[in-house]
C-alpha cells in the first residue's frame, strides 16, 4: 500500500515529464523530511529508479514502466475528484432507496 508521500512523488515525477533531482521533487511533491526513505520504498516497489548524475553528485529519479501506469492511475483518480461533476452520493441514493 502506498502512503500520502509515496502518491505525491509519483505525482509530481508523473506531472514533471521527466528525470527530476531528489531537491527538486521535494519541492514539487512538497515533502520535507524523510524522502530519502520514501525513494527507496518506491524504489523497491519497482516503481522508481535512481541514478547519480553528474559532478557535485546528484541523485535523479525517474519513474519505471510499472510506476509510469501507477501514476497514470493516480492523475486520473485525482483528477477525477477535482472535476466538478463529482458529487457525493445522497444518503438515499447510496443506500439505493427513494425519498
Amino acid at each position: 500500500m502506498l502512503g500520502i508521500a509515496h502518491q505525491r512523488i509519483l505525482l509530481a515525477l508523473f506531472k514533471e515529464g521527466k528525470p527530476t533531482h531528489v531537491r527538486k521533487l521535494m519541492e514539487v511533491a512538497g515533502i520535507q523530511y524523510n524522502i530519502r526513505y520514501h525513494i527507496e520504498v518506491l524504489q523497491r516497489l519497482d516503481l522508481v529508479d535512481v541514478k547519480e548524475d553528474g559532478y557535485p553528485r546528484r541523485k535523479v529519479i525517474t519513474l519505471t514502466e510499472k510506476g509510469m501506469r501507477v501514476a497514470k492511475l493516480l492523475y486520473e483518480i485525482e483528477s477525477l475528484l477535482k472535476s466538478p461533476c463529482a458529487t457525493p452520493p445522497t444518503p438515499c441514493s447510496s443506500r439505493g432507496g427513494g425519498p
